[in-house]
């Protein structure tokens, strides 16, 4: 039975620190707290650890200008996302006009080159019967 009661002792305790408790609990704490000198030097070491933890806890000195640096850096880097999320975009843009500055180029220059004149002369498609092939063995045999 006391070990029962021990191991609800530590529970409440623990539970005391977070949350209020309520009257029987309360009650049960102040009375256990009487009879077991083991559970009340527990819950004074307890409360020794936690009281030297919060004087331990040291609030860290800033720079004056750490909260605008901190803001800055962010916004840097924001603008380092975005710019690395459209960068694909841009790069396509400006291939495109640059595609279309060359072809406007060649439209608007195309009267300005130069006429071929072939006199009457135009390419005409030759259908024979047999193809011709060039002999190369021959060939090479007569230069040797």
């Amino acid at each position: 039975m006391k070990k029962l009661a021990c191991r609800r002792f530590r529970r409440l305790v623990n539970e005391y620190r977070d949350r209020a408790l309520n009257p029987s609990e309360h009650s049960f704490l102040q009375a256990h707290r009487s009879v077991c000198p083991k559970c009340r030097n527990l819950e004074r070491q307890g409360t020794l650890a936690l009281s030297m933890l919060r004087t331990a806890a040291l609030e860290p000195e800033l720079p004056p200008n750490f909260n605008e640096r901190v803001i800055r850096r962010w916004r840097v880097r924001s603008v380092q996302e975005s710019i690395r999320f459209w960068s694909p975009a841009f790069i396509g843009a400006f291939v495109a006009a640059l595609l279309l500055l060359a072809s406007l180029q060649l439209v608007s220059r195309s009267a300005q080159l130069p006429t071929v004149n072939l006199n009457g002369h135009e390419a005409r498609k030759i259908s024979l019967q047999d193809p011709i092939f060039p002999n190369i063995i021959e060939e090479s045999r007569e230069r040797r």
